[in-house]
């Protein structure tokens, strides 16, 4: 709570928050999965906003990129790891033994709807912008993963953003992998596995921007 500039009136909420599934398996306690879920949901609203208001001359394309970029996993393992978040997740110690960047970044989600729930948008925002303030300061786009390209590509000529599922998650919680269907409609569709949902995604992306290529 220090370290983000926020004190919970509900501390409970936090502690939800920085729970891993796997932990609270073994000890049979709430964890952060749907707080994960509402918080991507207020991220995106937050970011979404920021950029609207700020980039006045920009299109909805390249708003569509900004946002992507901004909300995307890797910058919020970036922002996890300026906050040390990883060092207050309470997960099993053999998911900490092994990589904790999907788990940071989710947690990250769960975190924001937690400071959401306790407080309101409002706060929320502050706290978000602040922690994104480097980040929404250098949006640089130049080496951006294939999921951007395919949204401008389908912005452009479908009119609509691609859709993300998940088809299949096998193996253990600690190295999990993904199986993920990128659809822009009927025609263009793709398939890719990933250690992560984000790898994935951006190996499914390209794959598909190969097809449109071809």
């Amino acid at each position: 709570m220090e370290i983000i500039g926020y004190n919970f009136r509900n501390k409970s909420l936090i502690k939800i928050a920085l729970t891993h599934s796997s932990f609270s398996k073994e000890n049979k306690i709430k964890n952060n999965e749907r707080l994960e879920f509402l918080g991507d949901r207020v991220l995106g609203l937050i970011i979404s906003s920021e950029i609207f208001k700020k980039n006045l001359s920009s299109t909805e394309g390249e708003l569509a990129k900004q946002q992507s970029f901004l909300v995307c996993k890797t910058t919020l393992k970036k922002v996890a790891n300026n906050i040390k978040l990883r060092e207050f997740v309470n997960c099993t110690q053999s998911l900490k033994k092994n990589s904790l960047d999907s788990v940071i970044a989710n947690t990250l989600e769960a975190l924001i709807a937690a400071i959401y729930l306790d407080s309101n948008l409002n706060q929320a925002s502050k706290i978000v912008l602040k922690l994104w303030k480097s980040f929404l300061e250098n949006i640089n786009l130049s080496s951006f993963d294939p999921k951007s390209q395919l949204q401008e590509w389908s912005l452009k000529n479908k009119k609509k953003l691609p859709t993300y599922e998940i088809m299949d998650k096998s193996g253990p919680d600690h190295s999990p992998t993904f199986t993920i269907k990128v659809t822009l409609d009927e025609k263009f569709s793709s398939f890719a596995k990933g250690k992560s949902k984000q790898d994935a995604e951006i190996k499914a992306a390209n794959k598909l921007l190969k097809k449109i290529c071809e």
